[in-house]
């Protein structure tokens, strides 16, 4: 960013916009809850806080403007000091700071021209201004040890006061010379607009090119950001039980426990009057076991955080249970929408005799 436009932030203001503020809080309170990567946590608060940059430049210049368009009777006398700094940067001053406020000792803003350093004093009055200011102005150049001031009023200076500044190094801007300075300021700046332009456009440009940069390195180190309850249980999979995760090619063993044997039906003793031997009753099917989803997740074909996405699940949903891992981080289920797959164990509400009693699902 240029000189002048940080020293226009200044002549302004000092602070940043409520809205601004407010959502940069929300951008950083929102990053640490998504429990991101790092570095998608830097790029994502990066991108707001570009935004929030943005949102505040544009409302401070719209400030600008509606200084500039306001009839300088209608400001207050701290926005006619605001105004009068406004002026000077649009004139080419160097380093202009407003200082007004109780116990300023008579300098309102202070600048740098031509090497110089000046005070200015600035009065908002409808009536003529005395020699009591152009007094004490000269009291103060010596005081804040200044090479010139400069006295700037919305008004007429009596015949006293320009007496009284003859001689001295005080310039006296009555309204005509004020009205003078403002159109010359007009002139300049519409000079300059389409410089101004073009850096606004780079400095748009630069900011979109910084957030593609860091989202594409945040894409190629860590990939897609996950979901909160799998990026809490990434380190619990990496230490696992298991010095050796499962590889991608094991093999499921038998799903379902194993059903006992149905004992031969005895054969029924001849007698005088024979029966027909007693019809064998099917064995029920045993049922499996289910569980209840707490959270929200992705059913994987690997029991890993590696594995190909086949499918979701979702809170409150029931699922059937067919084993766990060797670790027993990973539980084998059959989702609502009969997907087969891997779950983190940490993703259900497990019964803790069902949980023992799953088989263990091994590879090869």
């Amino acid at each position: 960013m240029t000189r002048r436009s940080s020293t226009r932030s200044r002549a302004v203001s000092e602070e940043v916009d409520p809205i601004s503020g407010l959502l940069a809080i929300g951008v950083i309170l929102g990053s640490i809850l998504l429990s991101l990567p790092l570095l998608w946590t830097i790029t994502v608060m990066v991108a707001g806080m570009t935004i929030v940059f943005f949102i505040n430049r544009w409302l401070r210049e719209q400030r600008i403007q509606k200084l500039r368009r306001q009839q300088l009777l209608d400001l207050s006398p701290s926005e006619f000091e605001q105004r009068v700094a406004l002026l000077l940067e649009d004139l080419g001053w160097k380093q202009v700071t407003v200082r007004g406020g109780s116990g300023d000792r008579g300098v309102d803003i202070t600048a740098e021209r031509d090497g110089l350093r000046f005070i200015i004093q600035c009065k908002r009055y409808t009536k003529p201004v005395g020699p009591n200011y152009v007094r004490d102005l000269v009291g103060a150049l010596q005081i804040q040890q200044a090479d010139r001031a400069i006295l700037v009023a919305t008004s007429a200076f009596t015949r006293q006061s320009q007496l009284e500044a003859r001689g001295q190094r005080v310039e006296l801007w009555d309204d005509r010379i004020l009205l003078q300075r403002i159109d010359e300021a007009e002139r300049l700046r519409a000079a300059q607009q389409p410089r101004r332009s073009q850096e606004s456009t780079l400095l748009y440009a630069g900011a979109l090119g910084l957030n593609l940069v860091l989202a594409g390195v945040a894409l190629l180190f860590s990939g897609l950001p996950v979901s909160n309850a799998e990026a809490q249980i990434g380190q619990a999979s990496f230490f696992g039980a298991t010095a050796n995760p499962p590889s991608s090619n094991q093999t499921v063993a038998e799903t379902t426990p194993a059903t006992a044997t149905p004992r031969p039906t005895a054969t029924p003793r001849p007698t005088r009057t024979p029966q027909p031997a007693a019809t064998p009753q099917p064995t029920p099917t045993p049922t499996l076991p289910t569980a209840t989803v707490f959270n929200g997740g992705n059913v994987r074909a690997e029991p890993n955080l590696k594995g190909t996405v086949l499918d979701q699940i979702h809170a409150y949903e029931t699922v059937i249970l067919l084993g766990r891992s060797a670790d027993g981080i990973w539980i084998r289920i059959i989702n609502p929408r009969q997907q087969e797959g891997w779950v983190h164990r940490t993703l259900l509400t497990l019964d803790p005799a069902i949980d023992a009693a799953l088989p263990v699902i091994t590879s090869n």
